[in-house]
């Protein structure tokens, strides 16, 4: 059986009983990084970023992403989890691509603008909460500090409820190939609860003029575990979306984080599905869009056969990162903006999240780093050990010991021995040459991923700072 055959395979039907959701939900990272950043310290500088900078700028020639957070937004979603700030004061945005444009200029120039652009990326808030001049002026800011390489994924989030006909064919027009729409849920009462009410025209619209536009990678966001959603509910909100035909899907759980983040408290947990009642959300889903064709990719994600998602899963090159899944290669990602996360260099920095201070650090010539890490070579270990059965669902241990020089017995034996507990359940199994996470691990596997993360210690491991695992 050829690899595409046996993957497609193991993606066959499978029982997750009650027990396993109630044992096995439990707080914890999704993983977007290792180290996650808890672990990170306010304590990394400036000087430690650029340091960093000035390491991927060795990489002369080698492939670059690049990620440019807008965070406005005319109203925040009680539901959300994102750094944004809701505003109807369309000035502000010109005032934040102003230092935007500065802190461009200065990453062109730690970097000797020697890497070209495989991967474009505006993520929010709302990008399109920028008018069409503003999206032309941050488009050219960023075309005459770096190269594009022509085959490059350009890709940005936008709203439904705000995104224009106009502003669709302007970013197609400007190279844009890749579309990600909020949806959540088309259910009325559902939209009520987390202050986003979003009619299902207004979404199917969107999709028409993006199809018209010649937009070929449409995404849709959906969340799961929101109040108010019930079986009855979702399963006539998942054969709408399928009708719509988008190539990829993203279904997250919802992140309830309210000591975090503040406009979550103005949702009724109460009406909340959780634990077991809340995973057969996820799990009605995946069944109606396997079912229609999609493939399974990753923890939560959906792809058509056609999408290049499909083919890296098939292949085991998926890869995973602050964007989400991707098959770009690169080995850095630099991004700029408040609250952006860059992993550059050996290193992760996170600029300041509040304006003001964003601001005045691009005055002073400064980057405005608030804090992150540089990674040891057991980080690098564990990270891409974490993103293999992340991405791939599979662990080569030849691979393993090419790149670092380990043998996986030997480096992970502790971790080994903490992994009989998910064979015993049929989690996982592994041979000689490989460690495979199986189709019921799938669904647990970032509590698998944990068993690797040196930085999950007795109590720190059921700490509020993280989602919960189903």
């Amino acid at each position: 059986m050829d690899r595409k055959m046996e993957n497609k395979g193991r993606q066959e039907a499978f029982d997750v009983t009650r027990d396993l959701l109630v044992r096995y939900d439990r707080p914890g990272p999704r993983y977007t990084s290792y180290p996650t950043v808890p672990a990170w310290s306010e304590s990394f500088s400036e000087a430690d970023y650029r340091a960093c900078l000035g390491r991927a700028a060795s990489k002369s020639g080698e492939p670059l992403s690049l990620y440019v957070h807008i965070p406005f937004c005319e109203k925040r979603c009680a539901f959300c989890g994102c750094n944004s700030i809701a505003t109807e004061k369309r000035e502000v945005a010109d005032k934040y691509l102003d230092h935007v444009d500065i802190e461009l200029r200065m990453l062109s120039e730690a970097l000797a603008a020697t890497r070209p652009l495989k991967q474009l990326h505006w993520g929010g808030g709302t990008p399109t909460y920028l008018s069409t001049g503003q999206l032309s002026r941050l488009f050219t800011a960023v075309s005459e500090r770096f190269e594009i390489s022509a085959d490059a994924e350009l890709a940005l989030e936008v709203d439904p409820r705000v995104t224009t006909p106009d502003q669709i064919a302007l970013l197609r027009q400007l190279g844009f190939n890749r579309i990600s729409m909020g949806v959540q849920d088309l259910d009325e009462q559902v939209q009520c609860a987390i202050g986003r009410n979003q009619t299902e025209e207004q979404t199917r619209a969107l999709m028409r003029v993006c199809r018209e536009a010649g937009f070929e990678g449409l995404n849709m966001d959906l969340v799961y575990g929101l109040p108010g959603q019930t079986l009855s509910s979702w399963s006539v909100t998942i054969p709408k979306i399928i009708e719509m035909q988008p190539d990829r899907l993203a279904v997250y759980s919802c992140a309830y984080l309210p000591d975090k983040m503040h406009n979550q408290r103005k949702l009724d947990a109460s009406k909340m599905p959780a634990g077991p009642e809340k995973y057969a959300l996820f799990a009605a889903a995946r069944q109606m869009f396997t079912g229609a064709g999609y493939r399974a990719i990753g923890m939560d994600h959906f792809a058509l056969p056609h999408d290049e998602l499909t083919h890296a899963m098939d292949e085991r090159r998926l890869h995973r990162n602050f964007m989400g899944y991707t098959v770009v290669p690169s080995s850095d990602m630099v991004a700029c903006g408040i609250s952006a996360i860059g992993e550059v260099g050996g290193g992760y920095a996170q600029n300041e999240k509040k304006l003001s201070r964003y601001y005045n650090a691009l005055k002073e010539g400064r980057f405005a780093t608030a804090l992150g890490c540089r990674l040891s070579r057991d980080d690098e270990i564990r990270r891409w050990t974490i993103r293999e059965l992340m991405c791939n669902f599979y662990l080569d241990f030849s691979e393993l010991k090419r790149r670092y020089g380990i043998v996986f017995d030997e480096y992970f034996s502790g971790e080994r021995e903490a992994l009989e507990e998910f064979r015993s359940e049929g989690f996982v199994e592994w041979t000689d040459v490989c460690l495979t996470v199986l189709p019921m691990g799938q669904v647990f596997v970032r509590n698998i991923a944990m068993v690797f993360d040196a930085y999950l210690k007795g109590k720190e491991a059921q700490s509020a700072r993280f989602s919960r695992t189903v």
